[in-house]
């Protein structure tokens, strides 16, 4: 997920513990800081980078799935309310594509969803084709002008499977299937490519998809714990930000970057907290100008 705008970038990291923070992340001495502490007060929610805004989108509260989404300012450290989502999703997926924000798929309290809804100021929430295959807990991409949806659970089973979805025809394709299950996967775009990172230590492959072929592949595995990892394409490199240390709740998240020229991973500082939700790339004038 990335903030567009010129100039140098960086990574901005979201750890939702108890107390969620903000981290960010100082290339030239390799390490992190904390930018801000955020308060939210649900969970399994999803977030995405607009402007220089970071929505927060659906969730849970209360035993209650909620349809709820707030904006928090990066700039000025402030929220504000959005209009609501048309259905309350949970473990579902975000993602921004020309201007316009879709929630996907997710978890009611009692169903995997198949519903797509798009979000744009002018129109606000509106729905638009379904997934052919209702799902939680996938990963969300795009590249090319298309989304993808990845992997995920269907009721208790894991999936295989990935969807693509063309705005201009408003349709959904299958694509091939992935070489084994994922769910809660970190994805990226990088170098005309989709890669996926798996969540558990019992399965710490990678895999990459050329969409020009319709194929997937395995590379170099992650040599990492257990946990949640975000995975983005920054200076020409993949990061992946995730897995832990130590206890999936008490250790650090490791930082690692791909050498595809020799098809390994090299490690970078780790994050000071655990529990990764998310990171973006962000501009580096976003964060200096607080």
């Amino acid at each position: 997920m990335t903030a567009a705008n010129c100039g140098e970038k960086t990574l901005l990291a979201l750890c939702s513990g108890i107390n969620g923070k903000l981290l960010q992340y100082n290339k030239v001495e390799d390490k992190w800081q904390e930018y801000a502490s955020i308060n939210y007060g649900y969970k399994w929610y999803q977030t995405i980078i607009k402007d220089d805004n970071l929505l927060f989108i659906g969730g849970f509260k209360n035993r209650d799935t909620l349809n709820i989404v707030r904006s928090w300012n990066i700039r000025n450290k402030t929220w504000r309310d959005l209009p609501t989502m048309k259905q309350a999703r949970k473990f579902h997926c975000v993602v921004e594509l020309d201007g316009k924000i879709y929630a996907i798929g997710g978890y009611d309290g009692k169903n995997a969803l198949s519903s797509v809804e798009r979000y744009t100021t002018s129109n606000g929430w509106q729905f638009v084709n379904k997934l052919i295959v209702g799902r939680y807990a996938a990963a969300e991409v795009t590249l090319n002008g298309k989304i993808y949806i990845i992997g995920g659970k269907s009721g208790r089973n894991g999936l295989k499977s990935v969807e693509c979805y063309n705005p201009d025809s408003n349709t959904w394709t299958s694509c091939a299937d992935m070489t084994e299950c994922h769910y809660y996967p970190g994805v990226a775009a990088h170098n005309s490519h989709i890669y996926l990172l798996g969540y558990f230590s019992g399965n710490r492959n990678v895999e990459r998809y050329d969409p020009q072929q319709d194929t997937w592949s395995k590379i170099c595995s992650l040599k990492v714990g257990d946990g949640f990892k975000a995975c983005v394409s920054l200076d020409n490199k993949l990061w992946a930000i995730g897995g832990n240390s130590g206890s999936i709740f008490s250790g650090k998240n490791c930082v690692s970057v791909y050498d595809e020229e020799n098809d390994r991973w090299g490690q970078k500082c780790s994050l000071p907290e655990s529990g990764i939700r998310s990171c973006f790339v962000v501009p580096e004038a976003l964060l200096t100008s607080k």
